[in-house]
């Protein structure tokens, strides 16, 4: 089964992340070295990429740039409104900051947030609260990052006037760049906690936005509505597909094996692939990719025996393909996920 995040996904996602890293001497094919991503469809707002590719991107940041770079509070910083289209336009038109935030959760699958996100109130205070426990490991502090300099810019530019925190609580070690981060939020951060979560007094709902227009609101909210159900369909074929690669990786099948089990030409069965941002190559990458991590962590069956349940005929192709993945290899990797398995080579 698919994970919640796993979903194609609007280009200009990844178009920010190139500009950040151009800011730090990354080119563009840099960025999206191992992806399947056309750099022309990053300026085309109606294109897709698919999840795994912006995972990519943000570890190819990683492995170039380290993680003492506060990147994804930088990347998270030039999301705007109109970044994400009708979306924002929806928010922006919105009557009250409460509207702004139901119809914004209703449709925030076509934003470029990871976590989870919820609402909890505690007496006066409303606690947005974002879930990143089922994000993957490596990348998981600078999604969280990113969608937390998302709120906030997102924040400053729908309200009226500005606004202060409740709290903010985040499960982070303190990072080097800690004082940034308390100058984004406007107020001392607790690092450490068991939630990520910023907090703000619930009377903030009634507040009434600037640029309400209800007409225009209702276009734009039909306009997502529309939207969110063309990614729903992209996202089924996807998971189709994979769910057939997991029937059984040992014997991996072709595209063409698959076309003919959906009663389709593999033509066809492409066309539709690359419309949902993604191709039937990069889905067995990504179902490896994710069986080989839970065999890697959860067991302890030597590297061998891995790249034959995935269906490798040689453990040192199963170990190259690993490396493009991860950029390690699976040794080095299942020693860092998972010291207290010790399984030969």
């Amino acid at each position: 089964m698919s994970a919640y995040w796993d979903y194609p996904r609007n280009s200009c996602s990844v178009r920010v992340l190139t500009e950040v890293a151009a800011e730090h001497g990354m080119t563009v094919a840099d960025c999206l070295q191992g992806t399947r991503v056309d750099a022309a469809a990053l300026h085309d707002h109606s294109a897709m990429v698919s999840a795994h590719d912006e995972l990519q991107v943000i570890r190819n940041l990683q492995a170039r740039l380290g993680t003492a770079l506060p990147l994804g509070l930088d990347a998270g910083l030039r999301y705007h409104p109109t970044t994400f289209g009708v979306w924002g336009f929806m928010i922006l038109s919105s009557s009250t900051l409460q509207h702004a935030v139901d119809v914004g959760l209703r449709y925030l699958r076509l934003t470029s947030f990871y976590c989870r996100i919820r609402l909890s109130q505690a007496g006066d205070e409303l606690q947005i609260i974002a879930d990143d426990s089922q994000l993957p490991a490596d990348v998981r502090d600078f999604l969280l990052e990113r969608d937390g300099g998302t709120l906030m810019n997102l924040a400053r530019d729908i309200l009226p006037s500005r606004f202060t925190l409740t709290r903010v609580d985040t499960r982070l070690p303190m990072p080097a760049y800690h004082k940034r981060a308390e100058a984004l939020f406007g107020r001392p951060v607790a690092y450490g906690q068991p939630q990520n979560r910023v907090g703000i007094h619930r009377s903030m709902l009634d507040w009434k936005l600037p640029q309400a227009d209800l007409p225009m609101r209702r276009m734009f909210e039909a306009e997502c509505e529309r939207l969110l159900a063309r990614h729903q369909a992209l996202a089924g074929i996807a998971g189709r597909v994979r769910e057939r690669l997991l029937r059984d990786p040992h014997r991996m099948p072709t595209m063409d094996m698959v076309a003919a089990e959906f009663k389709e030409t593999a033509r066809t069965l492409r066309r539709r692939l690359e419309a949902a941002g993604t191709r039937f190559e990069n889905l067995v990458d990504e179902t490896r990719s994710a069986l080989a991590e839970e065999l890697l962590r959860g067991t302890n069956l030597a590297i061998s025996e891995v790249a034959e349940r995935l269906g490798y005929s040689e453990p040192s192709t199963f170990i190259r393909a690993f490396k493009r993945w991860k950029a390690v290899s699976p040794q080095r990797y299942r020693k860092t996920a998972s010291p207290d398995l010790n399984a030969p080579p």
